[in-house]
């Protein structure tokens, strides 16, 4: 058996979220089951894309803020300096490091590679602007950006990124638009990290499923 019957899908998906597809396809269950199939396919095309950006985005503070620091004791770099960071910003860290297994050295970057999004979107919200104005601006070398032209797209990424890790709808984003905020911050960075996200990651598959989805709401059921 490959596909559900909508006994099935009322079932495994839960009424609401069927609904909520099944309404996307005027009520056609044949058409829904196709629909989500695809919005699954979408989903983790998305989240390929947001992998490679979150990585090349803590990477690249990461080295702005941690030039010539250790990779140990985690104590002598930026991460556990209150000079750099507020205290909401290290009770983070230091939740990060106490999820390192034990036995693996506590270090910089496997600190680094534990912190989550929201995280590293907060370091452009207002409260860094002086944090903006010594040192972060100088990760964006490629372009004239205002720290509130980063967060704003820093924040809509984030929130994308929750939803599909969560498993919800996407059925009202403007992926297309998500897309160019993550191409965008790549390029302010480096023209040739944006280039690069948009030849190897997810960038190529959504727009091919976002095509395939235009054929599935033409074809019928």
């Amino acid at each position: 058996m490959s596909e559900m019957s909508e006994r099935q899908a009322r079932k495994w998906l839960s009424e609401a979220r069927y609904n909520r597809f099944r309404g996307a396809c005027g009520g056609d269950h044949e058409s829904t089951a196709r629909f989500y199939e695809w919005h699954a396919v979408l989903s983790m095309a998305s989240y390929g894309l947001i992998h490679h950006f979150e990585v090349l985005i803590r990477n690249a503070v990461d080295t702005t803020l941690g030039t010539d620091q250790p990779q140990a004791p985690v104590t002598s770099t930026w991460l556990l300096d209150f000079e750099t960071l507020r205290i909401d910003g290290v009770r983070q860290v230091l939740t990060a490091m106490d999820r390192i297994e034990r036995r693996r050295e506590v270090t910089r970057g496997r600190v680094v590679a534990g912190l989550s999004f929201a995280f590293w979107a907060d370091l452009f919200g207002r409260r860094y602007e002086d944090l903006w104005r010594r040192r972060l601006r100088m990760l964006f070398s490629h372009a004239e950006v205002t720290r509130k032209d980063v967060s704003i797209r820093m924040r809509r990424v984030q929130r994308f990124r929750n939803r599909i890790a969560h498993h919800d709808s996407l059925l009202d984003q403007d992926v297309p638009a998500l897309v160019e905020d993550m191409l965008e911050i790549a390029g302010w960075i480096d023209p040739d990290a944006r280039a690069w996200l948009e030849a190897q990651t997810g960038a190529a598959e959504i727009a091919r499923q976002l095509s395939r989805f235009t054929e599935l709401a033409a074809s019928p059921a």
